[in-house]
């Protein structure tokens, strides 16, 4: 019967040439002649028989039946006409195609049903264990799992032992450790074979278990010394065990064994860069990109190490060779956008930034770009009209446009059209707590205390725990008006939610300051500074340690930070109340940022 489902099924395609589109009906007496005229021809003895055989009769019917359907993209039809055959005739070339439909229609209960069925009828069928071992995997029925892989290696086919073990390490802990003792059980019965050792060790790394996961690969690199993926796993682990001088050596040497092997070249590459060794780096990386031309995270990795090494123009060359092969596109068109800005070619720099889209350097090239475009070409309105662009092309970026363009506005001094950026972005979202926040500062910068009270209240009733806002609204109330107990109260709840926030701490010694409890204050205000030294702390610690008599000790604080601070103006403000003000000298130490581009390290929430 086998034999006579395979002609079928290579025969199916003649047929339908010969059908055209319609279907052979299995029943239909009509003959072509040899005159080719149709006519009822008296059917023959063993034309009777063969209709007398369901093979042909249901079987030959279903299966062509379903590979029309197959080129009619009615995969569901032909599922379903195979399933049904591979039932009846539990032919494994059936089952086969049954399950290849299965797949196309990722329909993994016919999968496994089909897969079952196979082993049901070739207990020995390697590729059915297989099949059943990876579709166990996906089910996370580990155990069953590793059921059907210890059959495959009983059967001297080729498990791929290692498949769940690689998996594990984005699970859950929990599956991890069945795996784990899973893996340790059979180890145990086959305590010979390098693949479930190696496999054993990879679940305990990833398990954080570095020390076990070195007790079990050592022997196995004893058996066999040349197991690649074990001396990966090995430098890894010296790496783990923070062993990064072990894991060099150990990297060093195999690499000279191993030159074409691609995971230990990159490891190998990656901790010389973290050891500081870019020369070594680049050329490891340098040997990788000619052993695989076609791989483009080393071609992508080897040019940032040039730039590294400042080797701008071979590393500019190789990022324009992986834009022109169409990969690593946002990677490359950024760097590009660097070295361009670095050299100060802006028109190129804002043309590679803007081509970089939703990455990990999308937001700091979209930033960097926006910042080109309006303070160094002068194109302010042209930048903003960029960003409405975005804004209505990808909706959800929204909120996080906003904030930009209202760090721009404010970075090149347009107060008015940053203040009004906020008003419109917080008629879209007018419950955002940064945008309020930032309208909030903005205000309060321009004397609009009563504003600035507004939008904190908003957020406050919104978040009863917002710390920064109930610590503002308390700071500015006590620095600025008379309102000393409310102030109070809103700082110490701030200070419930986070104590040891050393802008909190200052608010609180200043508070109480102002209600004249100098002793108190200081203890705050000593805390503040130690772990925050800034120059409005240090005016505040430096005024209230004068108030208490200490004169020299006010002097010294007010010093130590005047040479880190030189230009605070609170902290200039303060001395210049108590003592004869010299300006520092203009020295300052330069940004390492390329020139004129906004600190994005700062938020409102690192001020009061």
């Amino acid at each position: 019967m086998t034999a006579l489902i395979r002609l079928i099924l290579v025969c199916t395609f003649f047929t339908l040439t010969a059908c055209g589109t319609g279907y052979l009906k299995p029943n239909s007496s009509d003959v072509i002649t040899e005159n080719n005229q149709n006519t009822k021809a008296t059917p023959s003895k063993d034309i009777t028989k063969l209709r007398d055989f369901n093979l042909n009769k249901d079987t030959l019917y279903d299966l062509i039946v379903a590979e029309v359907a197959a080129q009619r993209n009615q995969f569901n039809i032909t599922l379903v006409n195979y399933i049904l055959q591979a039932r009846i005739t539990r032919d494994p070339e059936i089952i086969k195609r049954a399950i290849n439909a299965a797949q196309l229609l990722k329909d993994v209960q016919a999968i496994q049903e089909m897969a079952l069925l196979w082993i049901d009828v070739d207990e020995k069928s390697i590729p059915a264990h297989q099949l059943l071992a990876f579709q166990y995997t996906l089910q996370k029925n580990y155990q069953d799992a590793i059921a059907q892989i210890e059959v495959v290696l009983n059967l001297g086919g080729e498990a791929r032992v290692d498949s769940l073990a690689i998996g594990s390490q984005q699970l859950p802990e929990n599956d991890r450790l069945e795996i784990l003792e899973l893996y340790k059980e059979l180890y145990s019965r086959h305590p010979e074979n390098n693949e479930i050792g190696y496999s054993l060790a990879l679940v305990q790394r990833n398990l954080k278990q570095f020390n076990e996961a070195q007790e079990t690969l050592n022997p196995i690199l004893n058996r066999n010394p040349e197991f690649e993926a074990a001396i990966v796993l090995k430098v890894n682990l010296l790496y783990d065990l923070d062993l990064l001088k072990e894991a060099l050596e150990l990297a060093d040497d195999q690499y000279d064994n191993f030159p074409a092997n691609h995971n230990l070249g990159r490891l190998f590459a990656s901790m010389l860069i973290e050891d500081k060794q870019l020369d070594k780096a680049e050329s490891v990386f340098e040997d990788l990109v000619a052993l695989y031309p076609q791989a483009p995270s080393l071609k992508l990795s080897y040019a940032l190490v040039m730039l590294e090494n400042d080797k701008v123009d071979p590393a500019k060359i190789t990022l324009l060779e992986l834009l022109d092969a169409g990969v690593h596109q946002n990677e490359a068109n950024f760097y590009l956008g660097r070295i361009a800005d670095l050299n100060k070619n802006f028109p190129n720099a804002i043309k590679h930034y803007q081509q970089v889209k939703r990455s990990s350097h999308f937001e700091a090239a979209l930033e960097r770009s926006s910042f080109l475009l309006a303070k160094e070409e002068g194109k302010i309105d042209e930048a903003i009209d960029y960003l409405n662009g975005l804004r209505t092309l990808q909706p959800d970026l929204s909120l996080k446009l906003w904030l930009l363009q209202f760090k721009l506005l404010s970075t090149l001094q347009e107060e008015d059209r940053a203040l009004k950026t906020l008003d419109l972005a917080i008629i879209e979202f007018p419950k955002d707590e940064q945008l309020l926040y930032a309208r909030a500062m903005n205000r309060e910068m321009h004397n609009d205390l009563t504003g600035m009270e507004s939008d904190l209240r908003i957020i406050i009733e919104n978040n009863p725990n917002h710390a920064v806002a109930l610590n503002a609204l308390g700071y500015t109330l006590a620095n600025r008006t008379d309102r000393l107990e409310e102030s109070f109260t809103l700082i110490k709840a701030a200070l419930t939610l986070k104590p040891d926030n050393p802008m909190i701490l200052d608010s609180m010694g200043w508070v109480l300051f102002k209600l004249e409890k100098q002793e108190e204050a200081l203890i705050f205000l000593l805390k503040a500074f130690q772990t925050y030294p800034d120059g409005e702390v240090a005016a505040h610690l430096g005024e209230v340690l004068w108030a208490l008599g200490k004169q020299n000790e006010a002097q010294a604080i007010w010093h130590q930070s005047l040479q880190k601070n030189p230009k605070h103006t609170a902290l200039i403000k303060t001395i210049e109340r108590f003592l004869p003000y010299t300006a520092p000298p203009e020295d300052i130490k330069e940004s390492s940022q390329p020139e004129n581009q906004p600190d994005t390290e700062t938020t409102p929430e690192d001020k009061h």
